[in-house]
């Protein structure tokens, strides 16, 4: 399987540990001079002795584990890659964010009329998640429940904001470094793999050349859409106002997930508090009505007995 390049039974870590257990150069030696007594061997030294007639064996191992490996990592990578990326792009094409933060603004300056902030152009994506600091006389109740109750009123479409924010939600946690980290390493190792093939024998290139460049293409695919999540977060920082060099797509999609969670939260809350005021209201009526019944009954015993 090894001289004919077979992977289909050889997943990356039965060839891991074949690399951990080839024989060194004294027991090659070894294992040679007992060719002769090759029936006599262990089950072990048998199979070296045949992996041994292998010509360039260790490269050929090598070669299937990487472009094993390369498959592995890149099926990992790319979903993560696709997930940030199409992060970036809600965050910049979303019409409702913008319009929700513009909203804010307003309440915000209104709020502070007449003081050093009170006029302010704009705020960081990250006081979104500060508008649940400030309450009212009833401490449950804070800013962005009274947000969500004018949205509510005036602004319908806002409350589909969430949704826009779903896949900046699930993109939260993925380090996009260690990635960068991840690909670059084992790119680096698949070219070390192409030089070493280069200067090999013709049939091991003829084996292995074509997998070996497929696993090198496919990792400078998923280099050129690293690039691009590098555009679409140079265009996240001029969009937000940040500084490129500065702005962790990590912190903002972090923030970004909770802040769709305290609005769902805070969304469901002002629900319950409606429904819970329409039942205290309903009761209030119910009580009033059995009073008036309670009334009229005693007014009418009241009119009996006076009529005797």
């Amino acid at each position: 399987m090894i001289q004919k390049g077979d992977r289909s039974k050889l997943d990356a870590e039965i060839l891991k540990q074949l690399l951990k257990l080839l024989p060194e150069d004294h027991e090659i030696n070894s294992l040679q001079s007992c060719k002769e007594e090759k029936p006599e061997l262990a089950n072990a030294d048998r199979f070296y002795l045949h992996l041994l007639e292998v010509p360039s064996y260790q490269l050929r191992i090598e070669c299937m584990l990487i472009c094993e490996e390369t498959k592995i990592l890149l099926e990992c990578l790319w979903p993560k890659a696709q997930a940030i990326r199409t992060a970036c792009e809600t965050l910049l094409t979303s019409h409702r964010l913008p319009v929700f933060c513009q909203l804010i603004l307003k309440v915000g300056n209104f709020l502070n009329y007449g003081h050093h902030t009170g006029d302010a152009g704009g705020f960081k994506i990250s006081a979104l998640l500060r508008l649940t600091e400030t309450k009212a006389n009833q401490s449950h109740i804070t800013l962005l429940h009274h947000i969500l109750e004018e949205v509510e009123k005036n602004h319908t479409d806002l409350l589909q904001l969430p949704r826009d924010l779903d896949f900046v939600s699930k993109a939260a946690g993925i380090h996009l470094d260690v990635m960068q980290a991840e690909a670059s390493a084992n790119l680096k190792k698949l070219l070390e793999i192409e030089k070493r093939l280069f200067l090999s024998t013709d049939d091991l290139k003829i084996q292995h050349a074509k997998s070996v460049q497929g696993s090198l293409d496919a990792s400078k695919d998923l280099q050129k859409e690293f690039a691009t999540i590098e555009k679409r977060k140079e265009e996240l920082a001029d969009y937000l106002c940040e500084d490129r060099k500065k702005l962790s797509l990590e912190d903002v999609f972090s923030t970004m997930k909770t802040f769709r969670e305290l609005f769902l939260k805070a969304l469901q809350e002002n629900q319950e508090r409606k429904e819970q005021a329409a039942k205290s209201e309903k009761r209030k009526k119910q009580l009033k009505g059995e009073d008036a019944k309670r009334l009229k009954g005693e007014h009418g015993k009241s009119s009996t007995f006076n009529k005797n």
